[in-house]
């Protein structure tokens, strides 16, 4: 779902209310309970129920109603990118500062020239975030995109922290969805001095590949997580989803 639409703004407004607890024993009202309470159809609550329950964060039956799943948490969350990394620092009591550093390269690794499906040493919009927990490094983004994607070049301000927030600002977005690769990985010398880690320390890597709706490939993404802040969650149901 687009970050404009208003399935998504249901979405978001839903979730928000679940992760501040503010539906009695972890059960949603009635369909047309949450229309009215958010101000929009039916359908609209609909759809966004059906992509929180597709994301694990709900259960739903005629007979029990919406539950919320008792599994869910913010880290499972954040990894499906429903909520942001500030976000999820701020959930664990951390006080959050973001340092964001956009600008247009030519030498961006190999695998991302890969992912886009670029040439090498083609040039690519990178935008370097590094998300700090009461002043100490957590997790280091960087995000790159084909520089065609933008009509011009975004200042820093103007950027969203998500890839799946710049639907305005990309031709041919908003980002529909992404595939995550979860890496186990060692630390090199410069992800050590961004994140604070050791040399060769473990730590977590996720490759994240952005596409839109019709598929084509919109940016890509090198997430180092430093996981003494942040261990991900995922929840399986025993039916195999």
């Amino acid at each position: 779902m687009g970050g404009s639409s208003l399935a998504y703004r249901a979405r978001e407004a839903i979730l928000q209310s679940i992760l501040e607890n503010r539906f009695a024993d972890s059960r949603l009202p009635p369909e047309n309970e949450l229309a009215n309470m958010l101000g929009v159809s039916r359908t609209t609550v609909r759809s966004a129920l059906q992509s929180l329950e597709q994301h694990g964060v709900l259960t739903r039956s005629p007979r029990r109603g919406t539950l919320i799943h008792g599994r869910m948490s913010p880290s499972m969350v954040a990894l499906q990118r429903l909520i942001g990394f500030e976000r999820l620092l701020a959930e664990q009591g951390y006080t959050v500062e973001v340092i964001t550093t956009p600008r247009i390269t030519t030498e961006a690794p190999a695998e991302v020239y890969d992912g886009l499906a670029l040439a090498k040493s083609a040039s690519v919009f990178e935008i370097d975030r590094l998300f700090k927990a009461s002043g100490k490094p957590a997790i280091w983004v960087i995000n790159y995109f084909q520089t065609d994607l933008f009509a011009e070049p975004p200042a820093a301000h103007q950027l969203a922290q998500s890839p799946f927030d710049m639907g305005e600002l990309l031709v041919g977005g908003p980002v529909d969805n992404a595939l995550v690769e979860i890496v186990p990985n060692k630390a090199s010398k410069e992800v050590a001095e961004r994140l604070g880690l050791k040399p060769n320390e473990a730590y977590i890597l996720l490759k994240e590949t952005h596409f839109s709706q019709s598929g084509s490939v919109l940016g890509f993404s090198l997430i180092h997580v430093n996981d003494h802040f942040v261990r991900f969650r995922l929840h399986r149901g025993g039916d195999g989803r």
